[in-house]
C-alpha cells in the first residue's frame, strides 16, 4: 500500500538509536515527504538489517546516513556508512544465505539479514543494489515502486 517513507525511517531510527548510540555512531535521516507503494512492516525490517550491518561494521564516531529520491518509477533509499567497505569480488556473494566474509568472523551473526533484506524488497517489486569501497564504506540502494499518488 501507500506508505510515507519518512514514518519508515523513524521507526527505523528508534529501532536502532540506541546501538548507534552505544558506538558514538550518527544516525542521521533526510527528511522526506515521498511515499512508496510496500508493505510498512516487512520493509522496515529489511531496512533494518541493512542499518544493523552498518551499524556493526561502522567503527565508532561513524556516520550512517539515509535518504530517498524519487525516479520515474522507483523511490531509492540510500543507506550510505563510512564503515569497513566490502571488497569487489565478495559484493555478489553478500546477499547469499549464511554467506559470512572472513574478514568480518570476528563478528556476532549468522549472515542472514542481508538474504532476508534482499529477499523482502524482491517480494514487493523492488531490489537492492550496493556500491562499496574497502576502508572508505558502504552505499546500499533499496529501489521501490513509486506511489500512484506521486
Amino acid at each position: 500500500e501507500d506508505t510515507a517513507i519518512r514514518q519508515m525511517f523513524e521507526a527505523v531510527k528508534q529501532q536502532f538509536a540506541a546501538k548507534a548510540g552505544d558506538k558514538d555512531i550518527s544516525l542521521s535521516l533526510c527528511d522526506t515527504d515521498l511515499c512508496a507503494m510496500c508493505d510498512a512492516k516487512w520493509t522496515v525490517e529489511a531496512l533494518g538489517n541493512i542499518v544493523d550491518n552498518a551499524i556493526k561494521y561502522t567503527p565508532c564516531g561513524g556516520n550512517i546516513q539515509i535518504k530517498a529520491e524519487q525516479y520515474s518509477f522507483f523511490v531509492r533509499i540510500n543507506i550510505s556508512d563510512n564503515g569497513i567497505g566490502i571488497e569487489k569480488e565478495e559484493i555478489p556473494k553478500i546477499f547469499g544465505r549464511f554467506y559470512r566474509s572472513l574478514s568480518v568472523a570476528d563478528q556476532p551473526g549468522v549472515g542472514i539479514g542481508l538474504f532476508l533484506a534482499r529477499e523482502i524488497i524482491q517480494a514487493q517489486k523492488g531490489y537492492i543494489k550496493v556500491a562499496s569501497e574497502p576502508e572508505k564504506g558502504s552505499t546500499f540502494s533499496v529501489f521501490l515502486p513509486v506511489s500512484k499518488q506521486q
